[in-house]
């Protein structure tokens, strides 16, 4: 019950938040881990290879071609193919570990065509059962022990010691926010404001005295138009009133911040944690 219970726990989906060139370089340095390891350690066997094909160093680098290429094959078209699926909201230990086994059950696939196209007598099932058993047994155990160390960091990091509970001074300023025809606006009051949510192509706009609304404009271009010093980005899809903060949690995927009069949990993406810094400071 303990192992189910931990792997429902939330965990960060962290390839969310990571620019397209970093995911790219970390593709490639696993793909260089693995051309190393086979080179160096030349483990299962791989030590014959020299005596079945020439310029052997060549065909195991092909090995970590196809890890960097079945990594950027997910990373940038299955995970962007289910938006619904690939979120932070509902990740997990469980699915994190999932979605690496899924990167090592695909590299093993590749990795027994590639192989089997310079041997022919490589076409076989029980070769691509061979084939996906070495790439688990080098990645299963190193993934599971990564994904609990990283999960047990991030909590001890994210869970505040104590809630922290805030009572900020409150300063009023008029805020008006255009659409991108440049004719929709939306004209409030600072302490009217909750938060700001990015919406596909519009950006809901959450008041603490009316309904949701809608404005036709990215996050970051709402952002550049809000002077007050305390409303600020806190995630890639939200924009925060910080004077309406009254407790902030956390939990392996980062901070929650808890708003007056407002059922939403805003995150605080982990790149924006030094917001909850200057919460504890007011709040000291």
């Amino acid at each position: 019950m303990r192992f189910k219970k931990l792997i429902q726990q939330p965990y960060p989906f962290e390839d969310g938040e990571r620019s397209a060139v970093e995911l790219i370089f970390r593709s490639f340095l696993v793909g260089v881990f693995i051309t190393a390891f086979l080179l160096i350690f030349q483990p299962f066997g791989s030590s014959n290879w020299k005596n079945e094909t020439e310029n052997w160093y060549w065909y195991v680098m092909g090995f970590g071609l196809i890890t960097f290429a079945c990594l950027l094959f997910m990373r940038f078209v299955v995970i962007r193919l289910f938006p619904g699926y690939f979120n932070e909201k509902d990740w997990t230990v469980g699915r994190e570990i999932l979605l690496n086994i899924c990167f090592l059950i695909f590299i093993a696939f590749s990795n027994f065509v590639y192989e089997a196209s310079l041997f022919v007598s490589s076409w076989s099932p029980l070769h691509f059962l061979w084939s996906l058993m070495t790439v688990v047994a080098i990645g299963i155990f190193p993934i599971i022990f990564d994904v609990l160390a990283k999960y047990h960091r991030a909590l001890k990091k994210f869970m505040p010691e104590k809630q922290i509970v805030i009572s900020p001074e409150v300063k009023i300023d008029k805020i008006e926010l255009t659409a991108e025809n440049g004719i929709d606006k939306l004209e409030f009051e600072s302490n009217e404001l909750l938060f700001i949510e990015s919406a596909d192509n519009y950006s809901k706009v959450v008041l603490k005295t009316s309904e949701p609304q809608l404005l036709r404009s990215s996050l970051s271009r709402l952002e550049s138009q809000i002077l007050s010093k305390n409303i600020k980005r806190c995630h890639r899809s939200f924009i925060v009133n910080l004077d309406k903060v009254e407790r902030v949690t956390g939990n392996a995927q980062g901070y929650k911040l808890h708003l007056e009069g407002s059922e939403t949990l805003v995150p605080v993406a982990r790149k924006y944690s030094e917001l909850v810094q200057e919460l504890r400071e007011v709040s000291q």
